[in-house]
């Protein structure tokens, strides 16, 4: 598999991240292309930026990017936005939660904001298309969203599903849940709160997992991966305080 190039993921998603090889932690941004409209997922980084629009502008002109979402407001998803903006459609719209937009506007962002909550959780595309938003409250962050796309079935899951391993591919291979459990503990608040959002996910019809970090899942493994992290002890189960310590 060639990761010097964009790569067609399901149809018309593309994935158009930087394999890093040297690290264990990996930022996937994606392209979701609709007619003569494109959405781009969770960009990345500066460090990234030239390769990112170098793979966008193989698949499509920029241009067509009208819709940037983020899910939250990490820098290793959104601090390339603001040099990313010139590139882009002059009536981008940057698509999140209001809790996380009061945040992400601190890196210079100019384009307006499509806040999910105030637009009953969904985005309609020209074509008719529609997302779904689907809010993941403290996974890891407040403000946490993932995106549900009806027509492809693609679960565009942020830092859920996500992993961390120096054996990296694009689609997940058999040592995958391990290295997603070892990604989560830590990450995630609570054993209940992971719980509750995994079951608000399930509700979809999910096909196919794209997380922004780590690994593909699709086919059996999308159930797996739901069932591991239903069952997970995470966040306040996994670091243990004791007074004193």
């Amino acid at each position: 598999m060639n990761y010097d190039k964009p790569l067609e993921v399901a149809p018309n998603i593309f994935w158009v991240g930087f394999f890093d090889r040297d690290a264990g932690f990996h930022c996937n941004p994606y392209l979701l292309i609709d007619g003569d409209e494109a959405v781009l997922f969770d960009p990345g980084t500066k460090p990234h930026l030239k390769e990112i629009i170098g793979k966008v502008t193989e698949v499509i002109n920029p241009r067509m990017i009208t819709h940037i979402v983020l899910h939250h407001q990490d820098p290793d998803l959104c601090a390339a936005v603001p040099e990313m903006e010139k590139f882009l459609n002059p009536a981008l719209r940057i698509v999140a939660s209001w809790r996380a937009g009061i945040l992400i506007a601190y890196y210079g962002i100019e384009a307006p904001f499509y806040y999910v909550d105030r637009n009953k959780y969904k985005l309609q595309l020209k074509s008719g298309r529609v997302l779904k938003f689907i809010p993941t409250p403290f996974c890891h962050c407040p403000g946490s969203i993932v995106t549900f796309d009806e027509v492809s079935g693609a679960l565009f899951s942020s830092d859920l599903f996500g992993a961390f391993s120096y054996d990296w591919s694009l689609f997940a291979n058999p040592y995958y849940m391990e290295a997603m459990r070892a990604f989560h503990e830590p990450y995630m608040a609570s054993k209940e709160i992971l719980r509750k959002n995994i079951e608000r996910i399930e509700r979809f019809p999910v096909k196919l997992i794209l997380p922004q970090h780590g690994s593909i899942l699709k086919d059996e493994q999308v159930k797996e991966a739901f069932g591991v992290l239903k069952n997970l002890d995470c966040g306040i189960e996994f670091i243990p305080y004791e007074e004193g310590s």
